[in-house]
């Protein structure tokens, strides 16, 4: 729950800075940073079902099959080749650290237990401010929001997109995805701008 007048809404990443932020991660060898930024953008997963995500779930798969936490809908999600690279990467050092279990959860604790989405903010936060990267009020919604919005763009920001996001997102219909992921914010933005 937020505190009377005070800021909320997240904002996605431009997607070419999300790319950007990923190549400088896998540099710096910050391997869960980059396997949690990575899937986040490229799944477009709620936080809780991101979080959920155990290493057999996406270990050499084509395809994500989860029943969302918030739905109880089923959801079946192409891997793409760019997260399965990733997902590749990350393990490879986990497994050298000897912190891989196939049955555990990607984004785990010391003990194997599940991180929080708070705990998980905070390393959002501190990762953003680290590489700075320039994010209106950085959550775990920022990555769901990056998907969202490159999504848009690819279909050249057509109402089209919306409707499939809106179908993806769960959303009641394209207005609550275009509020969702900040178009409509934008469009009055524009308006002052152009006047």
């Amino acid at each position: 729950m937020s505190l009377k007048n005070t800021t909320t809404t997240c904002s996605g990443l431009d997607w070419n800075v999300f790319l950007g932020l990923l190549q400088r991660l896998k540099k710096d060898k910050k391997y869960r940073e980059y396997l949690l930024i990575g899937s986040g953008c490229y799944l477009g997963l709620r936080a809780s079902d991101l979080l959920n995500l155990r290493w057999n779930d996406l270990m050499d798969k084509d395809e994500l099959t989860l029943f969302e936490s918030k739905t109880g809908k089923k959801r079946v999600i192409t891997i793409n080749e760019n997260l399965k690279e990733i997902v590749s990467r990350a393990s490879q050092y986990f497994i050298s650290k000897g912190e891989f279990n196939l049955n555990r959860f990607i984004f785990s604790n010391r003990q194997g237990g599940k991180l929080s989405i708070q705990y998980v903010n905070r390393i959002l936060y501190k990762i953003f401010n680290d590489y700075n990267i320039q994010v209106q009020n950085s959550s775990t919604h920022t990555l769901r929001k990056t998907f969202g919005k490159r999504v848009w763009e690819m279909d050249g920001k057509s109402e089209r997109a919306l409707i499939y996001l809106s179908q993806i997102f769960n959303h009641s219909n394209s207005q609550v995805t275009r509020r969702y992921i900040g178009i409509v914010q934008e469009d009055i933005k524009n308006i002052y701008l152009e006047l």
